[in-house]
Formats: C-alpha cells, structure tokens, sequence
C-alpha cells in the first residue's frame, strides 16, 4: 500500500492527458484538412498573424496555442507537456494547473502580438510552447515553496527542469522560434507559480 508521502505521485495527470488529446485532435484536423504546414491556413483555424493585428479577434489569444505547423513541433511540446504538467498538476490540482497553463498562453501571445507590432513580418505564430514555458516556470517555483514540501521532488528532477529550460531559451534565438512568447509565458507561469494555493495533503 502506497505511504502518504508515495499517494500525490499516483494521483493526478488527467487534466494534463486532456490537454494533451486536445493537441493531438487539433493536430488530426490540421493533417485531414491540409492546413498542416500551411501559414496562411493555420492563419484561418485561429493562429497569430505575425503582422501584430488582431482586428478585434481576441480568441485567437487562446487559439493560437492548440495549433502547430509540423507534427515534429506538436510532439516536442507533448513530450514536455506530459513532464511538466504532471509535476504542476500533482501541486495545485488539475483545474489551477488548467488556469496557470492558459495564463502563461494568454501571456505569450500578448507578448507576440507586441513584439510583432513593433517587428512585423509574414507569416503566422502558433503553438502551445508558451504555455508550456508557463508550466516550466511555474513547476520550478512550487518546488521551491515551503508549503509544497510535502510533494518531495529529486534534485535530479530539478535540475533536469532548469537544464530544459535554459535549453529551450537557446533554441528559442533561431530564426522562426519565438522568444518574445516564450518569455511571455515565463512571466505568466512565474506568477501562477507564486500566487496558486498548493493542494493540501489527504489525511487518510
């Protein structure tokens, strides 16, 4: 029988496995309707354009991030989303987990949208990397809080988390990768990282 310290790990994960079958249906949509790789047509389904103008079509804040243009692309943030929503949502719950993910994304394409304002060019932006951006952050943060302790991670854990996310940083200054949306979502997650109530431990 699992010890109380043993039940958190077993617990938890279907808001992360929803969130990640969203993608993955999203993605089929894309591949069965050609959009897949398509700019223009992913512009259509609800991505950034990378002119900076929403034209008053402020949904595709949210939009934007259930989209990606190769399938290379969706499965890296699955594979992230997997790890890091798991953590966060064994700390506060799959429904806060749910609010700080879409915080971070409406963080990062608010970022975009500035960014590109200022920077216009053709194309479109998607992805649900600044999200994942937010999780990461928020996921370091609740490691850290004293009121989490009781949710023990490895050190090993920790320092995979910071290894990713220096990495991703990296990878985000090549050209068609979006740092002013990664940093956006790095700002969201770190608010939702210091500001979510920590689930509290079940007594029996």
């Amino acid at each position: 029988m699992a010890s109380p310290k043993d039940r958190p790990a077993l617990l938890g994960g279907l808001a992360t496995l929803a969130l990640a079958v969203v993608l993955l249906v999203v993605f089929a949509v894309e591949a069965a309707t050609g959009a897949a790789g398509d700019e223009v047509a992913l512009l259509r389904m609800g991505a950034l354009a990378n002119d900076g103008r929403l034209g008053h079509e402020y949904w595709r804040l949210i939009t934007y991030s259930f989209l990606h243009l190769t399938s290379l692309h969706l499965l890296l943030n699955l594979a992230l989303l997997w790890w890091v929503g798991r953590i966060v949502e064994r700390r506060v719950g799959g429904l806060l987990m749910c609010a700080s993910y879409f915080f971070a994304v409406i963080l990062s394409g608010v970022t975009i949208v500035v960014a590109h304002l200022n920077a216009p060019r053709p194309g479109s932006s998607m992805g649900a990397s600044g999200g994942i951006f937010g999780l990461l952050a928020c996921a370091l943060i609740l490691m850290r809080r004293r009121n989490a302790a009781y949710f023990t991670t490895s050190t090993r854990v920790q320092l995979w988390l910071w290894i990713v996310l220096l990495a991703a940083l990296g990878a985000s200054l090549f050209p068609g990768v979006s740092l002013a949306g990664h940093v956006g979502g790095l700002i969201g997650g770190t608010i939702a990282g210091m500001a979510l109530p920590v689930r509290q431990p079940s007594r029996t």
